[in-house]
């Protein structure tokens, strides 16, 4: 919606690809460096880079066959792959950015957990560790997410969202200081005299593919909003290339984060208040003493960022799953309102078992975003190439013309021969299939 209020705007390619990134590197990047550190900083780097490959080249295939009239990814795949492709993306998108909402509760909880429990601790009040489970006797983050489940509720009756998205920019900040905070972290770990007995204890690598697997596939996942993030490209022509450098600088993005920040907590997992393991913190932030200043104000910048964009995810997933079940009729007020409480009720619920954040974020991009990321991109360009599509204007089935015509031109793609495009494909999507079938059985296993 935003996107079609500025038909007329246009961005530079530096824009564009500032845009991307922007919309790629988040929150994640606070349980990034705990992967790498407990799943192998070679294995991680090395799935990471196959990963950003992959969903790159299926991000190319979305653009490549985005007409300039086209406002969205979805139009597109109607004109070409029909409405139940379209449907079925749009309410793959609703449910993967509704659990993207279920993980920012979550990371809200255990970023504002230690804020109180240190505040807590200089009343001598006794309280939880973060890991435990189910915990009501005492204070815990069980007791918190109670307590933060009415103000955070209240913010999905706020029906005009144009100025919580223009505040959740300004959350580039807090990962602007979090990035600052890496590097030194990872500077101070690096000039200690033991660095050499720390190398040697950090894992390298790891056959547990499934945890690090899952979160790229999220950390790279872009699919769903791409349209709207290069159709206002002053170039479209450098698409292909502007989205190939978003995706690179997202990637060295991830591994610095990724690769400093597992060394540089290294030094810090003795001192970990409450964990008997550095497995058991959920985010980086949980390595450290809960005294410590520059924790306290990462925490703060972090937890205005989750906040501020909460509601987001609400809104976009209960506008794109409506859409689909309620096609053509507007839903009354009570669908809307049973829609937010169901969405709260599973906040709840997961934080409440406290389900580890970790394994919600590789379910949600190995399993939700599968469609999204490997079968429409796949099946939209094999068919563009082999068939003539009936082509429909923006809108409804009332807009469908009976006429012909081709695709845009993409003659550098289709030239590729036949056998390698398929061979290429299966690899695609055996990479997809093998990240989806992991992720539930690491669900059963735990």
């Amino acid at each position: 919606m935003l996107a079609i209020q500025r038909p007329d705007k246009t961005q530079s390619s530096v824009q564009t690809i500032v845009g991307i990134v922007n919309s790629m590197v988040g929150s994640l990047c606070l349980v990034l460096p705990l992967v790498f550190l407990n799943y192998g900083v070679i294995s991680c780097t090395v799935i990471m880079i196959i990963l950003g490959f992959v969903q790159y080249n299926t991000c190319s295939l979305l653009i490549l066959h985005l007409k300039d009239q086209e406002v969205d990814t979805e139009h597109m795949i109607k004109r070409i792959l029909g409405k139940q492709w379209m449907q079925a993306f749009r309410f793959c998108s609703g449910t993967l950015l509704f659990i993207v909402g279920i993980i920012y509760f979550q990371l809200i909880n255990l970023t504002l957990y230690p804020i109180i429990t240190y505040i807590l601790s200089y009343n001598d009040i006794e309280f939880a560790d973060a890991s435990e489970h189910f915990v009501f006797n005492k204070f815990s983050i069980q007791w918190q997410a109670l307590i933060v489940f009415l103000p955070l509720s209240t913010l999905l009756l706020i029906k005009d969202i144009t100025t919580i998205v223009k505040i959740a920019h300004y959350g580039v900040i807090a990962l602007f200081a979090y990035g600052i905070f890496i590097i030194y972290i990872f500077i101070v770990n690096l000039a200690s005299e033991d660095i050499s007995q720390k190398f040697e204890q950090i894992t390298l690598w790891s056959w547990e593919f499934s945890q690090p697997a899952g979160q790229f596939a999220l950390a790279f996942m872009i699919h769903n909003a791409i349209g709207q993030l290069i159709k206002n490209n002053e170039k479209r022509d450098n698409n292909s290339r502007d989205l190939a450098i978003a995706y690179g600088i997202s990637g060295m993005i991830y591994g610095i984060v990724g690769i400093f920040g597992s060394i540089g907590i290294w030094q810090c997992i003795k001192i970990i208040q409450g964990f008997e393991n550095v497995s058991d913190a959920q985010t980086i932030l949980n390595c450290f003493k809960k005294s410590d200043v520059e924790i306290i104000i990462i925490e703060s910048l972090f937890l205005v960022h989750l906040v501020t964009a909460f509601p987001i995810f609400n809104n976009i997933s209960k506008y794109q799953i409506l859409e689909v079940l309620y096609h053509k009729r507007e839903p009354s007020k009570k669908v809307y309102w049973g829609f937010s409480v169901l969405f709260m009720i599973l906040c709840l619920t997961t934080q409440i078992l406290n389900i580890p954040v970790g394994l919600v974020i590789s379910f949600d991009g190995a399993v939700c975003g599968f469609l999204l990321v490997y079968i429409v991109p796949i099946s939209l360009h094999l068919k563009c190439y082999y068939t003539q599509n009936k082509v429909t204007l923006i809108g409804d089935d009332d807009d469908e013309c009976n006429t012909h015509a081709n695709c845009v031109n993409h003659k550098d793609k289709n030239s590729i021969p036949m056998f390698a495009r398929i061979a290429f494909y299966a690899l695609m999507m055996g990479i997809g299939i093998y990240n989806l079938i992991v992720q539930f059985y690491d669900i059963f296993k735990s």
